[in-house]
C-alpha cells in the first residue's frame, strides 16, 4: 500500500506554536505511514513577507526551514504565498494546492493511502473525490483543533497528534 502525506504547514505551525512544542516531521512521517511505504511527505506552506521588520527576521529562517525539510527523505515543499489583506498577512494559494494534489494522486492511481494533517473543511470535497475511487484517506489532528465534526466524520480513519 502507498501512501502520502499531505501536511497544511498552517495548522501544524500554529498548533505546535500554541503548545509551544517543535515536531520531528520525519519521524511523524515514519509513524503515520507504519502500515504502508511512504511515496513522500508534501509540506504544504508559504513564505512571509519581508517588507517590515518582523517579516526580514522570519523570511529567512522560513527559507532555512523549508531548506532542511527539502533534506530529508521523500519530503517536498509546495510553497502558496502571502498576501496582505488590511492589517493581517494570509496565506493564499496552499490549500487549493493541497487538494488539487490530492485529488490528482488519487485519479491517476498512484497512492492507496492518503493522511492529511489539516483542519480546514474547505478539503472535504477533495477528500470525497480521493473516497470515490478507492483511496483511504486519514485524518490526522490535535485532539484540541476545532474540526467541523461533518468533516471528521468524512474520513476513514482518524489519528489524534499528541
Amino acid at each position: 500500500m502507498n501512501s502520502i502525506i499531505f501536511i497544511d504547514a498552517g495548522y501544524l505551525t500554529k498548533l505546535l506554536h500554541i503548545k509551544n512544542k517543535k515536531i520531528d516531521l520525519l519521524k511523524l512521517s515514519n509513524k503515520l505511514t507504519n502500515d504502508s511505504t511512504r511515496i513522500k511527505t508534501i509540506y504544504y506552506d508559504a513564505l512571509p513577507l519581508p517588507i517590515n521588520p518582523k517579516g526580514r527576521e522570519l523570511y529567512p529562517k522560513a527559507q532555512k526551514f523549508h531548506n532542511s525539510i527539502r533534506k530529508l527523505n521523500k519530503f517536498e515543499i509546495k510553497l502558496g504565498r502571502t498576501q496582505v489583506i488590511g492589517d493581517q498577512y494570509h496565506q493564499k494559494g496552499v490549500d487549493m494546492r493541497l487538494g488539487v494534489d490530492l485529488v490528482q494522486y488519487s485519479m491517476n492511481k498512484e497512492i492507496d493511502k492518503a493522511i492529511l494533517i489539516a483542519s480546514d473543511s474547505d478539503f472535504e470535497y477533495a477528500v470525497q473525490k480521493a473516497q470515490e475511487v478507492g483511496i483511504k484517506v486519514t485524518l490526522a489532528y490535535f485532539g484540541n483543533s476545532k474540526i467541523n465534526s461533518k468533516f471528521l466524520n468524512t474520513f476513514d480513519e482518524r489519528i489524534i497528534l499528541n
